[in-house]
């Protein structure tokens, strides 16, 4: 068997384990599911899936790491048509806000598919080291990037307020998205209502930019 059908072979089984990994946590919560039911949907065996991860916390990154960064890419994707969509029409501040918004909001229905999972890998950046700490650090970074760049946009065109750093506003309303779905299970509240609960606190960040003339 040559090197390159033997690398093919290893690359498909991790693609299986990935899926695997992917819809057994969209439908049990990282708890309930074991090695053992990765490894036979996946098709292979225990002691081969071992081969692949360092154990079962990595079922946990495979499934979540992957979907963060394509979702990323749909939301720069999204905001990128949306800004093409209304150039050469009127700027206004509250469009600007309402970009930032529609960022959080597709992050909280990615959030909503299985929040248990969700708030579990988020904490799971936060606790883990290494590739795993330094990729979740990578996808916040993103989203920062993203909300700031749009708060730049606004300063720009005079229609938000550039007394503040777009920088600490997006580190601020990255924080806030955080925190509310590291509460949600605390606090006992409804997972349902976590996008009401933090528009509430985005706004109360966001609307004082706006500048009344636009």
């Amino acid at each position: 068997m040559s090197e390159g059908v033997r690398d093919r072979a290893k690359r498909n089984r991790l693609i299986r384990i990935r899926k695997a990994a992917a819809d057994l946590l969209v439908v049990k919560s990282f708890h309930q599911i074991t090695t053992k039911e990765v490894a036979q949907l996946a098709g292979v065996g225990e002691a081969t899936l071992f081969r692949y991860i360092s154990g079962k916390h990595d079922l946990l990154t495979m499934a979540y790491a992957d979907q963060m960064d394509a979702l990323l890419n749909r939301i720069e994707e999204d905001d990128a048509r949306q800004v093409a969509s209304t150039r050469g029409g009127p700027l206004t501040g509250q469009h600007q806000v309402d970009r930032i918004y529609q960022v959080y909001n597709t992050r909280c229905d990615f959030y909503l598919v299985n929040p248990t999972n969700a708030a579990l890998y988020l904490r799971e950046g936060f606790e883990a080291g290494g590739e795993t700490a330094a990729r979740h650090i990578a996808q916040g970074d993103r989203t920062i990037r993203l909300v700031a760049s749009i708060l730049q946009d606004g300063q720009r065109a005079r229609v938000l307020t550039d007394v503040v750093d777009p920088f600490i506003v997006a580190q601020n309303c990255h924080g806030t998205y955080i925190h509310e779905i590291d509460r949600t299970p605390a606090r006992g509240f409804d997972p349902a209502t976590i996008w009401d609960r933090l528009v509430a606190r985005l706004a109360a960040q966001l609307v004082p930019l706006i500048e009344r003339s636009s």
